[in-house]
């Protein structure tokens, strides 16, 4: 495959122009020549904190604070989700994901070998986990069984272990946990510090902050990537260096909750890694990675009241590369000749694309999901846009997603029911 006259993001923070060869999965060459590009070719984008089947409840309790909005409006109805369920909603926000060049996401939710299954179908790669709470009898012993189990398949899917949160489990869990990862020696994926609250009550309890906690435990000693960090030290980011453990920045979720804001330059200033994650539908309320670029750009400009702030490529590499190293992707996050080929096309023959002076500002503040014409990875064409759900050729999943998706919102009791044609986007409907 040749993907003729582009724009090329390339390694050292340079803009080329010209081809890229993709043979056998890998970039086999880039070939910079004078043209006048019409598309651009990025790295994938790699979401790194996700709920992907949530958006069964997309924009569900808008308004609501994060403590409300659990345990008022998202816990009932997750409360009532069946493997059935979970697997329309994986399949939806896959599609959403790849439809906007995202390549690779860390997912965190229920029935996880639902979305295990639905992500290697679908050619994506991901990281999946059985989710940690010491309230669900056995879960500790289901948590060490799934990610044994699930990893003994190959990538490019794979389980990391998890606990939800420092406030949902307990330190003999934990510690559990930490000893038998010892032998599956996987990172953690982990809320933390997300509000005010929970950071405040972590250390009333334990006298340490939740990162600082969880340290002591032992339970970071693989790493991992920790989702919003609002509330983090200087201490805390200074364990998460040290430890390997990446910070996934989640703006948008975090200002539509009313959580505030991850200290990110700062965070980056001390050595910790920091990824971006769209977290899911009812806090976002979409999986656009572009958008949850620009997000992250403006807020802390404005928050530092200094435009230098978070550059552009700084933002693009949180997306790409350095979401690549937060989940262990070796190989990827750049293009580069030997490197794998995850691989994002833009139409840059786009209206607001338009005239494309500076491609990473253009990326950052100008370009969103619906500007992706096509999607790759490991070298495969995994979506190319065309009619609603007709540009995910080898998934046969994507034809009756909408139906599937729609059918599982009518089980949980969130919409009236919907008769007519629902496939593809046409027709008519009828809703009684």
């Amino acid at each position: 495959m040749k993907i003729e006259n582009c724009s090329i993001l390339l390694p050292g923070r340079r803009v080329g122009r010209g081809d890229v060869v993709v043979e056998g999965g890998r970039i086999a060459a880039i070939e910079e020549r004078d043209c006048e590009p019409d598309r651009l070719v990025m790295p994938g984008l790699v979401n790194c904190h996700g709920h992907t089947a949530m958006t069964l409840v997309r924009g569900l309790g808008g308004g609501l604070p994060l403590q409300r909005w659990l345990e008022e409006a998202i816990f009932p109805v997750e409360a009532k989700m069946t493997a059935e369920d979970v697997r329309a909603g994986a399949v939806w926000g896959i599609m959403e994901m790849l439809a906007g060049g995202t390549t690779c996401v860390a997912d965190m939710y229920d029935f996880p070998a639902e979305m295990g299954e639905a992500l290697r179908e679908s050619g994506m790669k991901g990281r999946i986990c059985r989710v940690g709470l010491n309230f669900v009898p056995g879960r500790l012993e289901d948590c060490i069984g799934f990610t044994s189990s699930f990893n003994n398949s190959p990538a490019p899917v794979l389980a990391d272990i998890c606990i939800h949160s420092e406030y949902l489990t307990d330190e003999k869990f934990c510690r559990a946990l930490a000893d038998a990862n010892r032998e599956l020696k996987r990172p953690l994926h982990v809320h933390v510090s997300e509000t005010r609250r929970e950071h405040e009550e972590c250390v009333a309890r334990h006298g340490k902050t939740p990162i600082a906690y969880l340290a002591d435990t032992g339970i970071l000693d693989f790493g991992g990537y920790a989702a919003h960090c609002v509330w983090c030290t200087d201490d805390d980011f200074r364990i998460m260096a040290e430890r390997g453990v990446s910070l996934v920045h989640n703006p948008t979720s975090n200002m539509k909750l009313g959580s505030g804001f991850a200290r990110v330059p700062r965070a980056m200033e001390l050595g910790v890694n920091v990824a971006l994650g769209t977290d899911g539908c009812a806090s976002n309320d979409n999986l656009d990675m572009f958008e949850e670029m620009h997000v992250a750009s403006l807020v802390h400009k404005g928050l530092a009241q200094d435009p230098t702030v978070l550059s552009a490529w700084d933002v693009i590499e949180m997306a790409t590369k350095n979401g690549a190293k937060a989940l262990g992707l070796e190989n990827t996050g750049e293009i580069a000749v030997g490197r794998t080929a995850d691989l994002c096309v833009v139409d840059l023959n786009r209206m607001h694309l338009a005239p494309a002076i500076d491609i990473p500002n253009l990326v950052v503040n100008s370009m969103g999901a619906d500007d992706v014409a096509m999607t790759i990875v490991d070298g495969g064409i995994v979506y190319e846009k065309g009619p609603a759900g007709s540009g995910f050729g080898r998934w046969s999943a994507a034809a009756t997603a909408r139906d599937g998706l729609l059918a599982a919102v009518r089980r949980l009791g969130l919409v009236p029911e919907i008769r007519g044609r629902l496939s593809g986007g046409g027709g008519a409907c009828e809703v009684r």
